[in-house]
């Protein structure tokens, strides 16, 4: 994860944004919070900073061409002239409104801000942050006059009520740049954030190759819930064959952690549907993750249905040996069963 420990932030902005299907309109500030001491920029990385909890890159993308994607020109804007900061930032906010057109959009303030400082995969650089902050929590406060107490409340935001929102670091500029987003989109305010404001793709580097790969995994392994043996002897396998090398090559897998031809032609399947389903492709070799390799054990069902009311939950499937369990189907009573053997 990028390294906030030094971090300051120079410039910040809060502008006012609407739905313009609803002509809500927009507001945009006249001034710039330059002077931020050492509680703010503190408190303000506490809210800011450390909602960021993946390291999943993302890049700018446009169609034609790129310096056609608008978010991506007013950035680098900001990042070649910090004396235009409020006329890029106004810019990007009438970008933001200009896309704000689905009826479920909701107004918000817009929060742009310069920070430096960052350490970025062993590189200190800059950043520009940008936050749309539509949900604010009530604060209640209290004060003491001359013996007698006043309760009041105010409304104001902290990380939890964050859900749009992004990092653009200064680097990599010539290829579409370097962010983070925010994970916590659901499928429309994806769309609105991701595809249509921001318009960026995820960077395909090894983590995102190795988190890709995982995920197809486990989509395969949904298709053996009912076979309890198949499922730990791909487990065994898959896991044998990411811990013995750097690297790895698909079809090679397929062959190595499956025996039946057809089932390495069932896993290929899995392996076309996904890189259709989200638009990529995967390299013929590609360097493997260490940390997302670890998750795959994390992700994989421990649990199997039995039946609409009974479950068996296995902790170590790796550890499971064919003898420890006899499935069948008991002719005269009409029903499977299942013997399971323990320590």
């Amino acid at each position: 994860m990028p390294d906030f420990s030094y971090a300051k932030i120079n410039q910040l902005v809060v502008h006012f944004v609407g739905n313009k299907a609803q002509e809500d309109g927009y507001e945009a500030a006249s001034n710039v919070l330059s002077e931020i001491g050492s509680d703010l920029n503190f408190n303000l990385g506490t809210i800011f900073f450390e909602p960021f909890t993946k390291e999943n890159y993302y890049h700018f993308t446009h169609e034609s061409e790129l310096s056609f994607n608008e978010v991506y020109t007013y950035s680098r804007n900001i990042f070649n002239d910090p004396e235009q900061f409020l006329e890029d930032s106004t810019s990007i906010l009438k970008h933001l409104y200009s896309e704000s057109t689905h009826p479920n959009i909701k107004s918000g303030d817009l929060w742009i801000f310069t920070v430096e400082n960052v350490i970025v995969e062993g590189e200190m650089t800059s950043g520009i942050g940008i936050f749309k902050v539509e949900n604010k929590e009530i604060f209640l406060k209290n004060d003491f006059q001359n013996a007698e107490f006043e309760i009041g409340y105010d409304k104001g935001i902290n990380g939890t009520d964050l859900d749009k929102g992004c990092f653009i670091f200064d680097l990599d500029q010539e290829t579409g740049g370097k962010l983070l987003i925010l994970d916590r989109l659901n499928k429309n305010d994806s769309i609105y954030w991701k595809d249509r404001f921001l318009n960026v793709e995820q960077t395909a580097d090894e983590r995102f190759y190795t988190e890709s790969f995982v995920n197809i995994c486990t989509d395969y392994i949904k298709q053996k819930e009912e076979s309890l043996i198949e499922k730990s002897n791909f487990v065994k396998a898959t896991s044998e064959y990411l811990l013995s090398g750097a690297e790895l090559d698909i079809d090679d897998f397929a062959e190595k952690t499956l025996e039946k031809p057809y089932e390495q032609a069932e896993f290929k399947t899995v392996v076309e549907n996904f890189e259709r389903e989200n638009n990529i492709q995967f390299p013929e070799k590609f360097d493997l993750d260490e940390e997302k390799v670890e998750k795959l054990s994390k992700k994989i069902r421990k649990t199997l249905k039995l039946g609409r009311n009974m479950s068996l939950v296995i902790k170590d499937l790796e550890q499971l040996e064919e003898s420890d369990f006899v499935q069948g189907y008991d002719e005269q009573k009409g029903k499977h069963f299942m013997i399971v053997y323990y320590d």
